[in-house]
């Protein structure tokens, strides 16, 4: 129950499905209601917000694509630099903010083109998705 009407998210993330995509239909539509794989259904308060972090939008219908706002971020256009910036921003710890700067400024860069050149990912990762797992290491 929200008292103070501030937003609440809720955030998926990850591939989608056929089925998945139209189910949430419902959730963006008039009735704003969301239904889990239980039949458990959470209705959605006009303070609720929704944000589908996908991969591709293969499966959804233009129905789907209508009912909410898309935008497209090219990783290549963005890079590493702003997630990595941000992450050296919010350390509570300021003496080292210098460093960080310097260390990723001159590393970053060919350590991403040393692990594209050198190494096979199982799992492809964007650059971006590579930095912030070194921020979340340090």
């Amino acid at each position: 129950n929200n008292q103070v009407n501030q937003h609440q998210w809720i955030i998926l993330d990850g591939d989608i499905d056929a089925e998945w995509i139209e189910s949430m239909n419902t959730v963006m539509d008039d009735n704003k209601m969301l239904t889990l794989a239980s039949n458990e259904r959470i209705p959605l308060t006009g303070t609720m917000r929704l944000l589908l972090e996908i991969n591709h939008m293969i499966h959804c219908s233009p129905a789907t694509v209508s009912r909410g706002g898309v935008i497209f971020v090219n990783t290549e256009d963005i890079g590493w630099a702003p997630v990595v910036d941000s992450w050296i921003n919010s350390l509570e710890d300021k003496q080292y903010v210098p460093l960080l700067i310097e260390l990723f400024g001159r590393y970053m860069d060919k350590s991403l083109e040393h692990v594209r050149r050198n190494f096979k990912l199982l799992t492809p990762l964007v650059q971006v998705n590579q930095a912030q797992t070194v921020c979340k290491i340090l």
